[in-house]
């Protein structure tokens, strides 16, 4: 069966939030500074940026992985 016009959207947003979700975890991953020494900070740096892009990309491609073995198996 066809998928509708509100299930592709949904499916779009679903896609985007948790991809930003995991964006910003490793932002914040990426800006810990001395977590294991008691005096955890956080700390823009270039580690921020990679880690925002590197858990966007995990949390978008995750899902259009599944998108693709779901539309398979149909």
């Amino acid at each position: 069966m066809p998928e509708s016009n509100h299930e592709r959207t949904l499916f779009k947003v679903i896609v985007f939030c948790s991809a930003l979700a995991l964006g910003g975890l490793g932002a914040i991953i990426g800006s810990m500074r001395d977590f294991f020494h008691g005096d955890a900070a956080l700390q823009f740096s270039w580690r921020t940026l990679v880690g925002f892009i590197v858990g966007f990309a995990a949390g978008w491609l995750f899902w259009r992985v599944l998108r693709l073995k779901m539309n398979k198996t149909e």
